[in-house]
């Protein structure tokens, strides 16, 4: 009887899902609605047939013998542990007993020994710990001493390199007269005379690279003395500049040379 319904509903409602399209393809009103109340009844048709289908008992009759079957052999099987563990825990009990009493005896000589082991251990590391602290305020100490070069700092070279280069000029018998000035914590500039702002090229690169070396001389100097002792290996960077603002050269930052910037050809 299932079988009848579900083969009768399935094809059912293949037959009005084919009658919907085909009323909608010839617009006939009747025909679709028939065709909707024929595949509201195939359906029915085919959902009784699945809910009164049979169903296989010999399965769930088999899976209650097995569970029943697994229940008694673990039941069995607990009670053999806890038989085991009794015993067990009785030949533990008495073997325990006698193994007391030989380790008391050896444990007096051992804690001994430890003893004696700890002391010296608690020597060396105290002796390790101390010369850890010693070493890390020395370290302290050399980097809280080292000086940070500032705009103070700087503004002291520039005023002795102002007076040794305008020195070495008179030396020289040059009449010109540059001038030092402080420009930040890590720059100076050195202002010469307007009418080198038209030299040739060569002559302001050659006079560039010749303040450069005066410049770093000079701060190797003065940077020795105690009072100075800053924490610098080279001196502030270097800009030359005429009265008027222009720069004729400055002091590359990576290669630490002077590159010209002013063309004159």
């Amino acid at each position: 009887m299932w079988v009848l319904l579900f083969l009768g509903g399935f094809l059912g409602f293949i037959v009005a899902v084919g009658a919907l399209l085909w009323s909608f393809i010839k617009k006939n009103k009747d025909l679709r609605k028939k065709s909707l109340i024929g595949g509201l009844l195939a359906m029915i048709m085919f959902f009784t047939g699945v809910m009164i289908s049979p169903t296989d008992k010999s399965e769930s009759s088999a899976e209650t013998a097995k569970t029943e079957q697994t229940s008694k052999i673990s039941s069995t099987s607990k009670k053999k542990e806890k038989s085991s563990t009794k015993q067990s825990k009785k030949t533990s009990a008495t073997s325990s007993s006698k193994k007391k009493n030989a380790k008391t005896s050896s444990s007096s000589k051992k804690e001994a020994s430890s003893s004696s082991k700890k002391k010296t251990t608690k020597k060396s590391s105290e002796t390790s710990s101390s010369s850890k602290t010693a070493s890390s305020s020395s370290s302290t100490e050399t980097s809280s001493s080292a000086k940070t070069y500032d705009d103070a700092a700087n503004a002291a070279f520039a005023s002795e390199f102002n007076t040794q280069i305008n020195d070495a000029l008179r030396q020289g018998d040059v009449t010109d007269l540059f001038a030092v000035m402080p420009n930040g914590s890590n720059l100076i500039d050195v202002v010469v005379p307007q009418d080198y702002k038209y030299l040739p090229n060569s002559q302001i690169q050659e006079l560039a690279d010749t303040i450069l070396s005066a410049k770093e001389n000079c701060f190797q100097e003065w940077n020795a003395k105690p009072e100075n002792d800053y924490d610098e290996t080279y001196g502030p960077r270097l800009y030359v500049k005429s009265p008027d603002g222009a720069t004729l050269a400055k002091e590359s930052f990576w290669s630490g040379t002077m590159k010209r910037v002013i063309d004159n050809n």
